[in-house]
């Protein structure tokens, strides 16, 4: 916009002399201020019968008498009606003085915004050396918001205002003196300000009370101004409007309007007044009070109301303020400061609106896991199931780039809610195939779902990628768990040799036992020669030389033998285990 002021600025410098030159050549003269003086209906009543009296299109009386008729319409500021009468002549077929007067009417028109086309700063580039129009452009201007173009301009509008009817007068006046404020020409305001009461449609009117309000700002008269704006906000257009904005925004900017208060106020004004910018200026300015005051529905349905009318280079920027706030909301309830009740009843109004949003679904990640966190596992691994299946529809659907560890993170907590539910099936079904790609966290849930449920010879051929050293040993305790000796004493075995500074104590106890099952007794002699330890415990040296010695001639232990053998190696493993842990623990 400022892009736009500079360039109607320099149009305007550039065209003043030859325009102010030509004025009688350009511009014709217009008795606005005799026609809404007139009697409108009388005036109008002859003006058709005479134009029912021409037959001939091209009859000049005819050309008269719908200009006759387009500014009298203009003087009562009826613009539509102004703007029909001049659209039923063929512009470019008039000439002389039917032409010049044609061609005013239409630039007054534009500069009162009711123009064919409504560019105004084409407008105010036009109409550059129209004295008498003087008022016009300078309101022109101030609804551009250049007011240093409108300050300049002000000298000469008090006088061009006497030219324009009541209606046009009570119509520029606001701008003008909103304009005159903003230049701090005080001289220009108070005879502006004097006017108003002058029109029955601004003595007392919001405009009136608005502008007082901003004149006693602008001088730091707070108080006065703060009641002005209260009165200004009692009406219904755009002034009263703006009063409520200047409400909130004074009273953030001194700190004497409550949040709460200003919330109230934002609240009541959306349904007062929307769809134009003044509407987008007062929800941006509902979203952010909204926001800080805790109403996270009350911002965010502000943010998507702006959403739905927003130029493209904007809805980034709302996109992300919304994603801030649904965000805060999110993390407050996974950190448990908002009742489960109340979080889940938030979120499902939020998944409303914004559940195609790119960062919505890893932010609601945070219900699943509360409800997960509470016992409800069933609905946990609904929830988690519901956003993985939203996430693969977004990304079938392009609406967004595929986020792999953010499935990732779907799939595994949907794993960790069946395995506390007892579906361990359920989790095998949903890990297996995924597994490999998705690091030790998923290898070790995938472990844990095998072992719950009892699909050993799936745990006992599975293949690890990780290298990571708790995991190995959750696969090796559950394989021995599960009696699969061999696959058992293979896994520890691994583990000794890729972390053979980690593998403990507790572990060379399974490994030996293990590989006794096996049959495997070179393993049970390295282990009580790398674990000397073993010896130390009460028991084991009975338990090591009837591990370690099987006589060759009597075949395997008996079945008493084996039985006790095994209990007691299992009573000393525990020990081990419990004193290991507390060893790791310190």
């Amino acid at each position: 916009m400022k892009h736009l002021h500079n360039i109607v600025l320099g149009l305007s410098l550039l065209l003043a002399p030859a325009a102010t030159a030509e004025e009688g050549a350009v511009f014709a003269p217009l008795s606005l201020a005799e026609q809404g003086e007139q009697d409108f209906l009388a005036t109008r009543e002859a003006l058709m019968t005479q134009l029912a009296e021409v037959s001939a299109p091209e009859d000049p009386a005819r050309t008269k008498v719908l200009l006759g008729l387009a500014e009298l319409h203009l003087a009562w500021m009826m613009r539509p009606e102004a703007a029909g009468f001049l659209e039923a002549l063929d512009a470019e077929t008039l000439t002389g003085d039917a032409a010049r007067r044609h061609r005013t009417l239409s630039l007054a028109l534009a500069l009162l915004g009711g123009g064919a086309g409504g560019d105004l700063g084409q407008a105010v580039s036009w109409s550059v050396g129209w004295g008498q129009g003087q008022a016009l452009r300078a309101a022109a201007f101030a609804r551009l918001g250049a007011v240093e173009e409108a300050a300049r301009l002000m000298p000469r509008t008090l006088e061009s205002l006497a030219d324009l009817s009541p209606a046009i007068q009570a119509a520029v006046l606001p701008d003008l003196l909103e304009a005159a404020l903003e230049a701090e020409d005080w001289e220009v305001a108070q005879a502006l300000a004097a006017q108003f009461p002058d029109h029955a449609e601004l003595r007392d009117g919001p405009a009136y009370r608005y502008l007082l309000a901003r004149a006693s700002e602008v001088s730091g008269d707070l108080l006065m101004a703060f009641e002005g704006y209260v009165q200004a906000a009692q009406g219904r257009d755009a002034y009263a409007q703006r009063a409520r904005l200047a409400l909130v925004r004074m009273g953030r900017e001194t700190e004497t309007l409550p949040g709460q208060d200003a919330l109230s106020l934002l609240k009541t004004a959306r349904w007062m007044w929307s769809g134009d910018a003044l509407g987008r200026e007062g929800a941006q300015l509902l979203a952010e009070v909204a926001a800080e005051q805790g109403d996270t529905d009350t911002a965010l349905w502000a943010l998507h109301n702006l959403l739905r009318t927003a130029p493209e280079e904007e809805t980034d920027a709302l996109r992300a303020q919304a994603r801030a706030i649904y965000g805060a909301f999110y993390a407050a309830g996974a950190a448990g400061e908002i009742d489960l009740g109340p979080f889940l009843e938030g979120h499902t109004r939020i998944s409303a609106r914004w559940r195609f949003d790119p960062g919505f679904v890893g932010h609601a990640m945070a219900v699943p896991q509360r409800l997960l966190d509470t016992g409800m596992t069933a609905l946990a691994a609904r929830e988690y199931r519901a956003l993985r299946e939203m996430a693969q529809t977004l990304e079938r659907g392009g609406a967004t780039a595929p986020d792999a560890s953010l499935m990732a993170r779907l799939r595994r907590g949907e794993a960790r809610a069946l395995l506390a539910g007892g579906q361990a099936d359920a989790a095998v079904d949903l890990l297996s195939g995924y597994a490999d790609d998705q690091g030790a966290e998923a290898e070790a849930l995938l472990v844990e779902a095998l072992a719950q449920a009892g699909r050993s010879d799936e745990l006992a051929a599975l293949r690890l990628r990780a290298q990571d050293m708790d995991l190995r040993r959750s696969r090796a305790v559950a394989l021995y768990e599960t009696g699969k000796w061999g696959a058992a004493r293979h896994a520890y075995l691994e583990m000794w040799e890729a972390h053979p500074q980690q593998f403990a104590f507790a572990d060379a106890t399974r490994l030996t036992l293990a590989a006794y099952q096996a049959g495997d007794s070179a393993t049970v002699a390295r282990a009580a020669t790398a674990f000397p330890a073993l010896a130390d415990l009460p028991g084991w040296a009975e338990i090591a030389t009837g591990l370690g010695t099987r006589p060759a001639e009597e075949g395997p232990l008996g079945s008493d033998v084996m039985r006790l053998s095994m209990e007691s190696a299992d009573r000393i493993l525990d020990a081990v285990t419990k004193v290991t842990d507390v060893k790791e623990s310190q």
